[in-house]
């Protein structure tokens, strides 16, 4: 069972992407999905991206 989370909504909608991706990619938002409790795909990406953000700061610091 996925454990449930507090839903962190985006701050402002800037737009839409639309990439292709591959089947394990694909498979894995939506493993992330469920494991975050997210509501949607959209809300892994923005998730990932923060993470992802994070750490690229923390490596440059």
């Amino acid at each position: 069972m996925p454990k449930k989370s507090k839903q962190s909504p985006v701050l402002e909608h800037d737009g839409f992407i639309n990439v292709p991706v591959s089947r394990a990619t694909r498979a894995g938002l939506h493993e992330l999905k469920e494991s975050m409790g997210a509501a949607s795909q959209a809300e892994v990406i923005e998730r990932a991206v923060q993470i992802l953000l994070a750490i690229q700061k923390a490596a440059r610091s």
